[in-house]
């Protein structure tokens, strides 16, 4: 979903005037809230995705708005049924089999696959809106919207830990949904003690779901670190933004920092970076070419990629990335 955002710009930028509305799974669609590119954020339930009125209704609402084109960026069979259902003149998706008979036009693929038969995530994006006669020039640039109101607040809570003048923050997510995605969790804490002895002080961000993975994270953690178990999407976001760097294993808090314009270290093991990390300089990579990688397993008994990827690495790689920054509460 973050990565998607990068599409509100391009066609903003090539097609000034157009309404774009953004259907999204609820919760995260709260993420997308203030977007200054967007007339609306749509959130679907997916709790409720089998109950018959709750379709009937979810529909409806789609075909009242009278849609002029639906772009289908995910491209299963049920957001291949909400672009048919929607009514629009123009349908575009990808040539998936099963689907098709869903589209108006399919998006043809421009670019070559990668060794590993995969095509980088947002270079698929770009084929729908190019199908529209857009050429998608430009930087991709995804974007989150921060309130001032939400910036203040993470500011006032981090105030409190009573940071040095010139302590710059380092937000540590050492969460992910698949196993094999997680780079061990004392290899974060290591890193978190090289980055103090740099002169950082760092955040341990967690969210609802990840309870035992933050008890532990809490028990191995220095008493200097700031811990924190964030509830809300946003008030995440807001935490990340505050940051000076973030650290994250290749899941959604990853997406986050680059769409709210903190440098990212992006960690990653079975994933590929090619096309999961369309981010440039300040943003960067921690990823080791093992002879198993672009596996794209979500569990390995061996975990070769995340073993051969050292807290050293990373520290270099984050001070490297900092250096020449100045603090972003400065």
């Amino acid at each position: 979903m973050v990565l998607a955002t990068g599409l509100i710009g391009a066609i903003n930028r090539e097609w000034p005037g157009t309404e774009v509305s953004f259907l999204a799974e609820a919760p995260f669609a709260e993420a997308l809230a203030n977007h200054p590119g967007l007339r609306e954020v749509l959130a679907f339930d997916a709790a409720r995705k089998n109950h018959p009125l709750y379709l009937w209704e979810f529909y409806r609402e789609l075909r009242r708005r009278r849609f002029d084109v639906v772009l289908d960026l995910f491209g299963n069979p049920r957001t291949a049924q909400m672009a048919f259902f929607s009514g629009a003149p123009v349908r575009i998706g990808f040539d998936l089999r099963g689907r098709t008979w869903a589209y108006t036009q399919l998006a043809p693929p421009a670019s070559p696959r990668l060794p590993s038969g995969r095509r980088p995530v947002v270079e698929a994006y770009l084929d729908q809106v190019r199908v529209l006669g857009l050429k998608a020039e430009g930087a991709y640039q995804t974007f989150l919207k921060v309130t001032d109101e939400e910036k203040n607040h993470a500011r006032n809570l981090l105030a409190r830990a009573r940071l040095g003048l010139r302590e710059k923050i380092a937000v540590l997510a050492p969460g992910a949904s698949w196993p094999a995605k997680h780079w061990p969790l004392e290899k974060f804490t290591e890193l978190g003690a090289r980055l103090k002895a740099e002169g950082f002080r760092v955040l341990g961000v967690f969210g609802p779901k990840e309870k035992a993975l933050a008890e532990d994270f809490k028990g191995r953690m220095d008493k200097d670190w700031i811990f924190i178990q964030e509830p809300s999407l946003r008030g995440l976001m807001a935490f990340i933004e505050a940051a000076d760097v973030l650290v994250a294993n290749d899941a959604g808090p990853m997406h986050i920092g680059p769409a709210v314009g903190t440098p990212t270290l992006g960690i990653f093991g079975p994933g590929e970076p090619e096309v999961w990390f369309p981010y440039g300089p300040p943003h960067r990579v921690l990823y080791a070419e093992v002879p198993c990688a672009h596996c794209a397993l979500d569990a390995c008994p061996l975990m070769a990629c995340m073993a051969a990827l050292s807290p050293r690495d990373a520290a270099g790689q984050v001070l490297a990335m900092t250096a020449s920054r100045p603090l972003k509460r400065a």
